[in-house]
């Protein structure tokens, strides 16, 4: 089964995480199921996300959404998304 894996830094984690939940449905309407959410030892603001998928080309659109995009920003994305798949 494909993984979409999502690395970024976020100002507070606290804030972002609300912000994270709401978008749940878009994220189950991209095919998307979460893993989990790990927050880096040293620094809790900086995450890594990781989602199972059945569909690599719906997730790649959902992930290069201008509407994801738009809402990683509202949340408090302060770095470029690192984002890989693997199998």
């Amino acid at each position: 089964m494909p993984t979409l894996f999502l690395k970024h830094k976020v100002k507070s984690y606290d804030s972002w995480r609300p912000n994270y939940d709401r978008h749940l449905t878009k994220r189950a309407e991209a095919g998307l199921r979460e893993i989990g959410v790990y927050r880096d030892a040293k620094d809790p603001n900086d995450l890594l996300i990781v989602w199972a998928t059945d569909d690599v080309n719906q997730a790649k659109t959902f992930i290069n959404s201008p509407d994801l995009q738009s809402k990683m920003k509202e949340a408090g994305v302060v770095s470029e998304p690192k984002v890989w798949f693997a199998d």
